[in-house]
């Protein structure tokens, strides 16, 4: 039975937050496929599915038609994010060890004096 919950929510997270609703309009594609067979019977799939989904659609009065087929406009859907209480806590115990380092007093003898650098300094004898 948790199986079976667990797949009808992973179907319901992958229906809601991608385009896998479009899937459900397939019945649409084979309907006016027929309906295009039925006014010329040379029209294959793949050219019915290059004049719907290539771009060279013709002009025969059934746009309308022809946006509800399945992927044809993709719609922006929001993702909703499904939050379980965790059923376990895992406490995680950090042991540290004390490192000694010994630092020497700083010294400012290798620093050079900024007055001898600069432009404005006293004259030299």
């Amino acid at each position: 039975m948790k199986k079976v919950l667990l797949y009808f929510m992973l179907f319901l997270i992958a229906a809601e937050a991608t385009e896998v609703d479009q899937l459900a309009k397939l019945p649409i594609l084979f309907q006016h496929f027929a309906e295009h067979q039925e006014r010329d019977k040379s029209v294959s799939l793949m050219q019915f599915l290059s004049m719907h989904y290539g771009g060279n659609d013709q002009d025969d009065n059934d746009n309308d038609r022809d946006e509800a087929l399945p992927f044809k406009k993709l719609d922006a859907h929001h993702s909703t994010v499904l939050m379980m209480p965790t059923v376990r806590t895992i406490a995680v115990n950090t042991y540290g060890q004390p490192v000694n380092i010994n630092l020497t007093d700083y010294s400012p003898g290798h620093i050079p004096d900024a007055a001898l650098s600069s432009h404005f300094r006293p004259p030299r004898v």
